[in-house]
Formats: C-alpha cells, structure tokens, sequence
C-alpha cells in the first residue's frame, strides 16, 4: 500500500512537472535498458552477439537491434507465434528466430547456438521451476565479459518479501496459470546468480520512476560474466576434484 502512495504521488508530480515519460507497454524495461547503456555504453555490444529470450512485444528487441549487433537470437515457445509474427519482420538487424524452450533444447541444439555477448532476459525466470538450472545454462552461454539482464516477478507473500526464500505455489499455481510454481525472493534470485559464477551484479533501480507500485513483488540486475568467476560446487570437502557444478545437472 506504502509503495502504491509514492507510485501515485510521482504520477501526479510527473504530469504538474510535465516530466518525459516512457512510451513503453512497461516503462520499466526502457528504464532497465537505459541503465544497461548508461554503465556500458552502445559501443560494448557493437558487432556483438546477442540472444533475447522471450521477447514479448518486441519493445526490447527493436532496442537491442540499434546496439548494432553482428547476430541477434530470438528464442520463443510456440505460442507465442501470432504475437512474435507482428512485428519480428520489421527488424532490419542480421537475426535468427528459434522456435522453442531453451530449457529443454537438445545438446546439439544447445551447443549449436555458440556464445554471446549479452543476454536480454526478462520476464522469464518465474515462468519455470527450474530456475537455477536455467540460470547457469544462460552463464554458459557468456563470453567472459558478457553480461545478462536480468528481470523477473518475486514472491508476493509479504512473510517471504525479505527472506532469502522461493514461494512453492503447488497444485494451485500462481493466479491459475500453468507456468508459475514458483516466485523466489530478490534474496534468493542473487543467491543462484553467486551460485552459477556470477560475483559483479548491479541492482537495477527501474521500478523507481514510473513503476514504484511494483518494486518489492518484481527484481532486476545486470550481471557480467567475468573471467575470475567460478561456478559454486557440493560435495566438494567429501569428492574435491570430483564435485559436482550447481546446476549443471545432465
């Protein structure tokens, strides 16, 4: 209720102020976007390859074309077509549409894709509840230098909010759908990103601005790959040598 007083407070204050807003579905990704930019710069991703997940409406994939990108991937379920066919022939960019989970992508497929640069993946996470799994696959997928944006739903019970926690909605599911089983915390989000070899991960602030109301129930970050960085193991005082990667699972 707090969050949603300051959300409609700065509504109003950016209209009297006549303050630019953004013309987005979802002000909230131009704003991550912009935040990508603003600590890396265009030129970062220029010739670069890039893979979008789940790109929705297509707001963030026309953003990510003018990062001028060698190669850009699109990967998308199936039912998602109609939507995708509205727009995705409009992209001038050198790009690839792949149809499918990339969860569940054979071993040739996986490999076949190569690496990227960048990774646009938002409003995906919480769709699958094998989410640490898909957290370090996408690591594998980064060059070293390579960064993942990052934004997703979290749990909505207020017990949880600030637990280091994930939010089991089964058999019921989340609002009836058939995908979401699980919300994680912002706590526990960070953890599996620490988990699969992330250490340098920036918090996003793009809930801020226009989006205030949905800031503790949503999280986002832009996380980079780094050539130090090593995935986190179990069994490791008992095998040493022979752990075994968290997440990496066959």
């Amino acid at each position: 209720m707090f969050n949603r007083i300051i959300w409609l407070i700065k509504k109003v204050f950016i209209k009297l102020l006549n303050e630019e807003k953004s013309d987005d579905t979802y002000a909230y990704r131009d704003y991550l976007f912009k935040e990508l930019i603003e600590w890396y710069g265009k030129g970062y991703f220029n010739q670069k390859r890039i893979l979008e997940i789940g790109p929705k409406d297509g707001e963030d994939t026309f953003r990510l074309e003018d990062l001028n990108p060698s190669e850009l991937v699109l990967v998308d379920l199936a039912d998602k077509e109609e939507e995708n066919n509205k727009w995705i022939n409009k992209l001038k960019c050198n790009f690839k549409f792949i149809e499918g989970n990339f969860l569940y992508f054979s071993q040739k497929e996986y490999e076949e894709l190569g690496k990227f640069d960048l990774i646009y993946f938002t409003g995906v996470l919480y769709h699958n509840p094998e989410q640490l799994r898909f957290l370090q696959k996408l690591y594998e997928k980064l060059n070293f230098g390579g960064v993942l944006v990052l934004e997703s739903a979290t749990t909505r019970n207020k017990k949880l909010i600030n637990e280091n926690a994930v939010e089991v909605l089964f058999p019921e599911t989340y609002r009836n759908t058939t995908t979401v089983s699980h919300l994680p915390s912002k706590k526990a989000i960070i953890s599996w990103l620490n988990m699969v070899g992330f250490e340098k991960i920036n918090i996003s602030k793009c809930y801020e601005k226009e989006d205030y109301n949905v800031k503790d129930v949503r999280f986002a970050c832009i996380a980079e790959k780094e050539e130090s960085n090593k995935a986190s193991t179990y069994y490791a005082k008992q095998l040493k040598e022979d752990s075994f990667v968290i997440g990496k699972s066959t």
